[in-house]
């Protein structure tokens, strides 16, 4: 992790002051303890030898009277000292000692301070004592009689007693040490914030200009280093540029990112070898992508069209706008209008001098254009061919029937021919206009009343009743007592008649037709004339027993005008506007419809509308 200058050079200046204090204090204590041990060993071996001088001669029989005089005298000697007092023999057996059984001891020949004693010197050593186990410091005097070393007289302190001596001196010295810590510490802050302040703030200033931050003050710039103030005053005579320019750029970006924001045609940049730069909200939604994860993209792996990579292609090569019309599979077939512009792109100059060029794509969405295009030629196609048949044979028979003038036999086939055709032909205007009505109006138009379904059903019923009746049909109903709705109650009338008729129509001698209807989405409690909150929808279902629809046709059929089966449907006395008419009364209600269907079985009309009636719709109170 990234730290700041001060940071770094405090650290620094502190862990270097550290190390010297610790190394300081380290040499310190051990030379203190090293003079400390010096003096102490020399002081312990000038008393060794003065008590060595003073020890009676008849201490120093080697015999058994003699040990055990010696031991009665360094224990005289001892008390109330913390001195440990031993006397060796000139072969290195322990005479007496003040702290340890003189029997248990092992030869002391070998001891540095007793060897030194032996050669008639004052010694000197400091270890642990395998005697008492503990941590000491002697010094050894030889008993000098007659100018014959008769025995060395030695003298021990415990080291803690030493250590607890130096306590006070070594605090002391840690304080003086911690105190010029601080103010070393205080120092080096001061020197790295001297130091790091000027650079932290051109730092800063660096950052702001690339956002049209502020320039430096002249006493910022010149409160620091020579090299710093040299520095800053670059920086803040680029920082009038690189502000005009950070501006200019920001306005543009933001002017073209509302503009391209805006558009509902989706716009594609492109380099010269065909690499996204740059595409707007519309072109990633209709690709479904990010503008980020697009731009970097070749064409072709963003689009998958070949067709938008040939038009760009053209257009790179000719460096004249192109225009045509493509399919994307997005992933239903939608068409569009593409335009390829030529761009001239910000880089690095070319031989000729000009920057790199790039194509601009711009798509237009043209699929509803096109399917109301399909849709009107279909239209009048098929008004046309559905008014033709009835205008011809009414003229035909209005012919026949100025001929046969005086026969009345023929007169009267001729008027019956003549009056259906006429029949069909305003069912079908009649058809066209609750269709255009519907479809112009919507759902704003419609009246609106608390309706019990069961009697919308019924009214539908009695209406079909005939033709269910004269093909031997019979006609199953499921409704619940009580379900009701805010609808239109003629328009679901005739939506309902229309799905009952056509299930009649292509239902078999001696079948059955059902209907049924139910409340979906789990709503309970009363219905609105009950002053209960209404929710979910009413789902009506009709059902027959007929050949039913090849699931090629399932997608078109509530279209105006569609049939499956056109021959029949005419013979039928069907204007192919029925479900079209069902389609837009569930529409206009805020609702749908549906249909399943299974070849030799039947097939399942389904209509939905609302409980609570159509969004905006208008209301009126039941008579």
């Amino acid at each position: 992790m990234a730290t700041s200058l001060f940071r770094q050079s405090l650290a620094t200046l502190i862990a270097a002051l550290l190390i010297a204090c610790t190394l300081l204090l380290g040499f310190g204590f051990s030379i203190m303890g090293r003079l400390y041990d010096e003096a102490n060993a020399s002081s312990l071996g000038e008393a060794a030898r003065t008590l060595a001088s003073a020890l009676p001669e008849a201490e120093l029989d080697p015999g058994p009277q003699g040990r055990s005089v010696a031991s009665s005298w360094l224990a005289r000697a001892a008390e109330h000292s913390d001195f440990r007092l031993t006397l060796i023999l000139p072969d290195g057996s322990v005479a007496a000692d003040t702290m340890a059984d003189p029997a248990t001891m092992e030869n002391h020949g070998q001891r540095p301070e007793v060897i030194a004693a032996l050669a008639g010197r004052t010694g000197s050593a400091r270890r642990r004592s395998v005697s008492v186990g503990k941590e000491l410091i002697y010094g050894a005097a030889p008993v000098i009689r007659d100018g014959k070393v008769l025995a060395v007289f030695r003298l021990a302190l415990e080291t803690p007693s030493l250590d607890s001596r130096l306590a006070s001196a070594r605090l002391s010295f840690v304080l003086a040490t911690l105190g010029f810590l601080a103010l070393a510490a205080l120092a080096a802050a001061s020197f790295s914030r001297r130091l790091s302040r000027p650079l932290a703030l051109l730092a800063e200033t660096a950052r702001g200009f690339a956002t049209g931050g502020r320039r430096l003050s002249h006493f910022e710039a010149e409160s620091g280093p020579e090299e710093v103030r040299s520095l800053a005053r670059t920086l803040d005579a680029m920082a009038l540029e690189l502000d005009t320019r950070i501006h200019s750029a920001q306005s543009l970006g933001a002017e073209l990112e509302a503009v391209l924001g805006a558009m509902v045609e989706a716009v594609l940049a492109l380099d010269e070898g065909l690499v996204l730069r740059l595409a707007n909200p519309s072109a990633s939604t209709l690709f479904g992508s990010s503008p980020q994860l697009m731009a970097g993209q070749e064409l072709l792996a963003a689009t998958h069209s070949t067709e938008l990579q040939a038009v760009a292609e053209s257009c790179l090569r000719s460096g004249r706008p192109e225009s045509t019309e493509l399919a994307l599979y997005l992933p239903k077939e939608r068409w569009f209008q593409a335009l390829a512009a030529p761009m001239r792109m910000a880089g690095p100059q070319q031989a000729d001098g000009a920057g790199g060029s790039g194509v601009v794509l711009v798509l237009n969405d043209i699929t509803e254009l096109r399917r109301l295009e399909r849709v009107r030629r279909d239209f009048v196609a098929n008004v046309s061919h559905e008014l033709r048949t009835p205008v011809q044979i009414v003229k035909g028979f209005t012919e026949a029937l100025a001929e046969a003038e005086g026969d009345t036999g023929r007169s009267s086939r001729y008027l019956a021919i003549v009056a259906r055709n006429a029949e069909r032909m305003e069912s079908l205007i009649d058809d066209l206009l609750a269709l255009a009505r519907l479809e112009q109006g919507g759902g704003e138009w419609l009246r609106c009343e608390t309706v019990r379904v069961c009697d919308v059903i019924t009214d539908s019923l009695d209406a079909i009743a005939p033709k269910a009746e004269a093909k031997g049909l019979v006609v199953k109903v499921d409704c619940p007592e009580g379900l009701e709705a805010r609808a239109n109650a003629g328009l679901i009338e005739q939506a309902l008649i229309n799905l009952l008729d056509n299930a009649i129509k292509y239902s078999p001698p001696g079948s059955s037709v059902s209907i049924a209807a139910s409340l979906e989405e789990g709503a309970q409690g009363p219905g609105p004339a009950q002053g209960g909150s209404p929710r979910g929808s009413v789902l009506f279902e009709v059902r027959d027993r007929g050949a039913g629809i090849p699931a090629k046709d399932l997608g078109r059929l509530f279209e105006r005008f569609y049939r499956v089966d056109k021959a029949r449907s005419r013979e039928l006395g069907g204007t192919g506007l029925g479900l079209a008419i069902v389609r837009h009364i569930a529409l206009a209600h805020g609702g749908s419809v549906a249909v399943e269907s299974w070849e030799g079985e039947g097939s399942t009309f389904r209509m939905r509308i609302p409980v609570a009636g159509p969004p905006g719709g208008a209301d009126r109170e039941s008579d």
